[in-house]
């Protein structure tokens, strides 16, 4: 993958949005911070033409990294949290990129919010408020979230251990 390629989070298909011929036709081209994946349709952020996702990235770098799997219990990730289940993030690991971290926080995705899984695959979905996020598995694998007591769909209480 090239470095101004990006991967759409909900079909995993990588393109440059740049070379994106839909967008280029666009009236609000120039002004625009979205980004549609040539292969799904699928609308998403430019995390390189948003200033606030570079506003984030920049204070990101200048906060002091806290390791928040240790902070937790059991160190358990957004990737193992169980189709729906409810679970509060408590944090991202060290090596989250920023960048996508920020983008995340503006869709309201921040600590001590709480959220239910939908699925696992083929990407990992997300509910939060009234919004449903499609998130890469790497991406699930570096959020940090405590998993809330609550009964799984077949009626079972989950054991985290």
């Amino acid at each position: 993958m090239r470095t101004r390629d990006i991967e759409c989070n909900l079909c995993g298909y990588q393109y440059d949005p740049d070379q994106h011929l839909a967008c280029q036709a666009c009236p609000l081209h120039s002004d625009c911070n979205l980004v549609c994946c040539p292969a799904c349709g699928y609308q998403t952020v430019n995390h390189r033409r948003s200033f606030l996702v570079r506003l984030a990235s920049y204070l990101q770098m200048l906060k002091p990294s806290s390791n928040f799997a240790s902070e937790t219990k059991e160190g358990i990730t957004l990737a193992n949290v169980p189709p729906g289940s409810q679970a509060e993030l408590v944090g991202f690991s060290d090596t989250f990129p920023a960048d996508r971290k920020a983008y995340l926080q503006s869709y309201g995705l921040v600590l001590n919010h709480q959220v239910r899984v939908v699925q696992h695959k083929p990407v990992t979905i997300i509910r939060l408020d009234n919004i449903e996020l499609a998130l890469e598995n790497s991406l699930a694998k570096g959020i940090m979230v405590l998993l809330l007591p609550d009964e799984r769909p077949n009626g079972t209480k989950f054991d985290s251990k």
